[in-house]
């Protein structure tokens, strides 16, 4: 199911314990308001860890369940990483899911999985008994049009904040703070705001490595990786960086001599005034080149994710493989 979907979600009964199975950190905390509709009004909503949860007396649960306070609102209990609840634990709740008109609802928040699978392996079986709920992870073109409904930036901003910062909606929702400080609210962002706020380097212009991959300028794109480096940008946010410009010009390169400098820009998704550099620079590399290309950024991408390597010395590798 999709977030917007369940927006409007609402099911024929009203269960006491539910599983939630949601990826996406802001989208648990945007369910609150979902879930209160769904629940009626006196609720009040307390996040805690699975083992906090396993560490609560069945007994004081059912207590709290068959017991309506006269004085305050009853509890939603939302257990994240529900996962690692105990299976005992879980099989515990099917007395509270029994409860009618409990004063107490439980929502066990757990990992996305496809076909009730996660990383190959079935759902836990004491879940299955409770009604479930999985939302749809988000992809970069869904992110791109909630970065658009939410803060009213271009479908072209949205796309390169995206791409530049990833698909998290925490982190996107820090940076697009980040971006509307850093305008002061003047005017709309452009892309070039987006890599002056997120991708800010002192020592370099917000298109430093841009144009210096473009130019098969090998020396000047490591010292710019190294002072992001330093300046605290995220290795996978300068990989990313690396790969937009890599398919910008693999695009470039099949557009160049068919299409004017505005429509290679275009469908690279790269900003206008970029449009000729893209179709010279593509000329500096062959197609051999850019397919192995993309590769090497494949691997870098699995080693930043799975391992620690030392990134310094792995930027200087990839940049020399991907522009020698």
């Amino acid at each position: 199911m999709r977030f917007s979907d369940f927006r409007q979600f609402r099911p024929k009964d009203n269960p006491n314990v539910i599983v939630f199975a949601c990826e996406d950190d802001f989208l648990v905390e945007e369910s609150r308001s979902v879930w209160a509709e769904i629940f009626g009004p006196n609720w009040v909503f307390e996040k805690l860890h699975a083992k906090e949860f396993d560490e609560i007396a069945i007994a004081s649960l059912m207590d709290e369940a068959q017991t309506p306070s006269l004085f305050s609102q009853n509890r939603v209990l939302m257990v994240t990483n529900a996962e690692k609840v105990s299976k005992e634990r879980g099989e515990d709740l099917l007395a509270l899911h029994e409860v009618p008109n409990a004063s107490l609802k439980v929502i066990l928040i757990r990992s996305a999985a496809k076909d009730g699978k996660k990383d190959g392996k079935e759902m836990a079986a004491w879940m299955k008994p409770y009604p479930s709920i999985s939302i749809d992870p988000l992809k970069p073109g869904d992110v791109a049009r909630w970065l658009v409904d939410r803060y009213g930036v271009s479908p072209e901003v949205a796309s390169h904040v995206v791409e530049s910062a990833g698909t998290d909606l925490y982190p996107l929702h820090n940076e697009m703070m980040k971006l509307e400080a850093y305008l002061g609210g003047a005017r709309k962002p452009e892309v070039r705001d987006v890599e002056a706020s997120i991708l800010h380097v002192e020592r370099f212009g917000p298109w430093e490595l841009d144009d210096a991959i473009l130019e098969r300028d090998y020396r000047k794109a490591v010292h710019v990786a190294e002072a992001m480096l330093e300046e605290g940008v995220e290795a996978l946010q300068i990989l990313g960086k690396i790969a937009r410009v890599w398919r910008q010009l693999f695009v470039a390169k099949g557009l160049s001599g068919k299409k004017s400098a505005n429509e290679i820009a275009f469908a690279a998704g790269a900003p206008q005034f970029k449009g000729s550099a893209l179709a010279a620079s593509s000329r500096k590399y062959g197609w051999v080149q850019l397919t192995n290309g993309f590769r090497e950024l494949l691997g870098a991408d699995r080693a930043f994710k799975s391992s620690s390597p030392n990134v310094e010395a792995y930027f200087d590798i990839l940049l020399w493989k991907l522009m020698a």
